[in-house]
């Protein structure tokens, strides 16, 4: 990133006000997003033509805002967002919120969504990261390496030498990979650059130390932090048996920064002084502060385009449970991923596929794997062999997913040489094909 001086002084600033408000009461931090709630309210209400009417139930006969009737504001999804198009975007924005940038997302399903963010939320979002990188006691003078973007800007052999990545060191050097090489090319990138610190997506980090691993190289990173993607308990062992340390961040190119990893554990704390963060349970309709459900987020700060309770099927697991850091922001015990890695059976039931990588690997060899639902019956599961030579026993492998999902599933078997990945290097080992 790079700041003039009065925009860095503005960040700085939010960061250590961020140091208060991260223990603030529920009633006190309630109180805090809603002034900054009804900013973004009236002006989506007034130059965001996508909003029209949705925002009426919020306000009474004399234009005041009645909080009560929130949940009547529909929620609209990533699908709704791409229809919606152009009219997402605000007509003008104040002139405090920085103008505006575009971008599009990765299109992980082949349907990317072209964004706007405000310069205002950009500030913010620097802030937040800090403050994540000031809770696991980040060396502001390391350097960093950027494995992230999917449209190769950075391109290999060198890639580019970027900004400072902190608000507290502007000297403190970034290096920038585009994530679509393939991985020994990436080992070779950071060989050569050696940063402290590496920021990628899990699959893509596992991948690296892997092959960092298998060639006996040493490792130039201490920390990774990754984004992106589902964190699947295979990736966290391997890169801490590798004495790296991992660091979980979470969000959206849409909606910026959602939640982090606490230093005290591997759950998340949801960013409450940038977003609202709703946790709506399918069983009930409503939202919860413990146990599974549905994200429905609201940005405070992205006046360009404004996102209100926007649900762009991410999974979470809630709880209500005090956090031993002290931080009273809500706590996020697990992040699932999408609603399409969930299955979808064949009495109409949905499940979530959580069966560990050891119980797969009991009956196949596995480098690497992938689950494809193609009907409510048949599951095809894509995979590269560790030891190809090794048998493979289907019949126990069938028989393990039928206990633990469903007797009438029916498995195949696709051995390939390698599983191609996103062009933003994001991988899924769960999708569903099934509506």
């Amino acid at each position: 990133m790079a700041w003039d001086g009065e925009l860095l002084e503005n960040a700085r600033r939010f960061t250590e006000a961020l140091q208060k408000t991260q223990n603030y009461t529920a009633a006190r931090m309630q109180s805090y997003q809603r002034g900054l709630l009804e900013q973004l309210i009236r002006h989506a209400r007034a130059e965001v033509p996508f909003y029209g009417t949705r925002l009426d139930p919020l306000f009474d006969s004399n234009d005041n805002i009645v909080w009560e009737a929130w949940k009547e504001i529909p929620t609209f999804t990533r699908s709704d967002a791409q229809n919606a198009g152009e009219a997402l975007f605000a007509k003008t924005t104040p002139s405090k919120t920085g103008g505006f940038g575009e971008d599009t997302t990765s299109g992980s399903t082949g349907m990317p969504l072209r964004t706007r963010s405000s310069g205002l939320m950009n500030l913010m979002s620097a802030s937040i990261n800090q403050r994540l990188f000031n809770w696991h006691n980040i060396n502001a003078d390391d350097t960093i390496g950027f494995i992230l973007d999917e449209k190769k800007k950075f391109p290999y052999p060198d890639g580019r030498d970027g900004d400072s990545w902190n608000l507290i060191n502007p000297r403190a050097r970034a290096y920038n990979l585009s994530a679509g090489y393939t991985i020994e090319k990436q080992v070779d990138w950071l060989s050569r650059k050696q940063p402290d610190m590496l920021y990628t997506n899990p699959q893509n980090a596992q991948s690296i130390v892997e092959l960092f691993l298998s060639q006996s190289q040493s490792i130039p990173f201490h920390t990774i932090m990754v984004l992106g993607e589902v964190l699947e308990v295979e990736t966290i062992e391997l890169i801490t048996k590798a004495g790296i340390r991992l660091i979980n961040h979470f969000g959206t190119t849409e909606t910026g920064p959602i939640s982090g990893q606490c230093s005290h554990g591997p759950w998340h704390h949801q960013y409450g002084e940038i977003c609202l963060m709703e946790t709506i349970a399918p069983d009930v309709g409503r939202d919860i502060s413990s146990g599974r459900g549905e994200l429905v987020v609201t940005p405070f700060y992205n006046y360009a385009m404004p996102l209100i309770r926007y649900k762009n099927g991410d999974l979470l697991d809630r709880s209500s449970e005090p956090c031993p850091c002290g931080r009273t922001l809500p706590r996020i015990e697990r992040i699932l991923g999408r609603s399409r890695n969930m299955l979808t059976l064949s009495d109409g039931s949905r499940i979530w596929p959580n069966i560990m990588r050891s119980e797969y690997e009991r009956y196949v060899s596995l480098k690497q794997f992938q689950m494809i639902q193609h009907t409510p019956t048949r599951l095809e599961m894509r995979y590269v062999a560790e030891d190809p030579s090794r048998p493979v026993d289907l019949a126990g492998l069938t028989l393990m997913i039928q206990k633990a999902l469903h007797s009438d599933i029916i498995v195949d078997l696709t051995p390939l040489s390698e599983l191609p990945r996103a062009p933003s290097g994001k991988f899924e080992t769960w999708i569903s094909h099934v509506t």
